[in-house]
């Protein structure tokens, strides 16, 4: 049988270790994928399973995410210096063996460099790596199992299981590169790099259309606060980095920066109108990403979706929405719809653009506040576009009412949300800068229309992962945020959580996006 290890460090990359071992079983079978201990039968000695895993393996993996190099112990020394570190003695085993010895990279994190590595580890600073991205992980999964079995005759022809939930579509998708920091340093220098040269090796080469890094500018702006009745406090001033990113000759996106740093996601039990997936709380830290300044326009979907030089997987129509209007939000589109258009857009630009994590969002959304809203403990009519005068939901959808005060299991009276006001009902989408932005300078992250993530939706966050990257385990519903001016106001909070079927655009007018992409 075919044998692959996966070995990664925990805490820090397991989830996306478990998805990629499922995945790899579906084409080479079950029992076929060693994924640390989670695979040593209970009163075995790890120590010595672990070896003999890695011995007897055809292949493998190192999964290298954003904390990998710099992990720490207890006393705050880095782990990797501790030559009984697990991680260290079995990536130091498998570069002792004829095998394919893999760096994958999660979350676009750089190839660490030769010499920031112990020495029995250097040797990993010059294996082909392969970039491992959320944003197409079936497809960048797909082209992992092709290259290994074109490196390796154990691990060729693998079969194709009916459950592997594999499109043709999917099959389609343009590839990456494997990344080589051979061929980066070239021939000669190649040749005069040994373990423990002090030879500094150059950044891990990406592949020919990247786009180059963005060129930063600082905007201002003002934002509101309100306190627990509603009453709007003073407006502070606030600044971002951003960048036009262009779509076409005449329509660009403003992408703002959101610096790293770490926040309590989820929502305390004390809060009213929790959701029981809104917990249990847990501490995230995230690394610098983009993300759009507002809701992806009719105009900016148009211009995607009718440039020629983007390729198509999936048809888009040009003009979906319910709500017609250039500068409103494109809606009424299913999170398949909504990842073509991340895809093309990253197609024509060059940049890895996505579908933002569901960390991503709800870092992004409270903006370094703590409460239901980025605003404060309430909300009102002044600050964002939802139902606020009483039930669940308002409106209607394909000529009939969906009025309703039941959503999701829950009951709803007020429009108003803790002690704050009761609200107005619009009826209709709003555009960007019709109300004013959180401290980040995003707008409309509470309510107007739904965001899809990239998650695929879990009943709540035991299965998290604490580095804000994305839970992409099996083709389920996929992750909603931030309600619509169609919902009650406890529903746009920074902490809610909805789902939905990947095919599925739901009502009319309620859903759209918000693009992403790594620094």
């Amino acid at each position: 049988m075919v044998g692959i290890f996966i070995s990664s460090r925990r805490g820090e990359a397991e989830g996306q270790a478990r998805a990629l071992s499922a995945e790899l079983q579906t084409f080479y079978g079950r029992g076929s994928v060693f994924i640390d201990v989670d695979s040593i039968g209970p009163g075995r000695d790890f120590r010595i399973a672990l070896l003999e895993s890695i011995e007897s393996c055809d292949a493998f993996l190192a999964l290298i995410g954003p904390g990998w190099l710099d992990a720490k112990d207890a006393e705050g020394r880095r782990r990797l210096d501790d030559p009984k570190d697990f991680v260290r003695e079995e990536i130091a085993v498998a570069l002792t063996r004829d095998i394919p010895v893999v760096p994958i990279l999660l979350q676009n994190v750089s190839m660490p460099r030769a010499e920031n590595l112990p020495d029995d580890l250097k040797e990993l600073a010059f294996r082909n790596a392969f970039e491992l991205r959320h944003s197409r992980w079936h497809a960048d999964v797909r082209d992992l199992v092709e290259r290994l079995g074109s490196v390796s005759p154990a691990l060729a022809f693998p079969q194709l299981s009916a459950a592997s939930g594999q499109s043709e579509e999917a099959g389609r998708i343009r590839r990456p590169r494997w990344l080589n920091r051979r061929t980066a340093v070239g021939a000669a220098a190649a040749g005069a790099i040994a373990v423990g040269s002090a030879v500094v090796a150059p950044p891990i080469l990406r592949w020919a259309s990247k786009a180059s890094k963005p060129s930063l500018r600082a905007i201002s702006f003002d934002f509101a606060t309100v306190d627990e009745k509603g009453a709007h406090l003073a407006m502070q001033k606030g600044t971002a980095s951003v960048f036009t990113e262009p779509l076409s000759s005449d329509v660009g996106v403003m992408m703002v920066s959101i610096p790293e740093g770490s926040f309590v996601m989820g929502s305390p039990q004390s809060e009213p109108e929790r959701r029981a997936n809104e917990g249990p709380q847990r501490h995230v830290r995230l690394r610098t990403f983009f993300i759009g300044s507002s809701l992806v326009t009719q105009r900016q979907w148009a211009a995607v979706v009718a440039n020629p030089k983007a390729s198509s997987l999936r048809t888009l129509d040009p003009d979906p929405s319910f709500f017609k209007g250039a500068d409103l939000p494109v809606e009424t589109i299913s999170w398949n719809e909504a990842a073509e258009f991340c895809r093309r857009v990253g197609e024509l630009t060059g940049r890895d653009y996505r579908l933002p994590t569901e960390a991503e969002w709800e870092y992004a959304c409270r903006a370094g506040s703590t409460g239901p809203f980025s605003f404060g403990p309430t909300i009102t009519p002044q600050l964002a576009n939802y139902c606020g005068v009483g039930g669940a939901v308002c409106g209607d959808s394909n000529g009939g009412s969906i009025a309703s005060d039941e959503y999701d299991g829950a009951t709803y009276h007020s429009g108003a949300y803790g002690q704050g006001p009761v609200g107005i009902f619009r009826g209709t989408t709003t555009v960007a800068g019709t109300f004013p932005p959180n401290r980040f300078g995003l707008y409309d992250m509470h309510g107007d229309v739904w965001e899809y993530c990239q998650d695929v939706a879990t009943p709540n966050y035991s299965q998290a992962l604490s580095d804000g990257s994305a839970y992409v385990s099996g083709d389920g519903d996929r992750i909603l945020r931030g309600g619509s001016w169609s919902h009650n106001p406890a529903i746009c909070r920074a902490a809610y959580r909805d789902q939905i079927a990947p095919d599925n655009r739901g009502w009319q007018g309620r859903i759209g996006l918000r693009l992403a992409c790594s620094a």
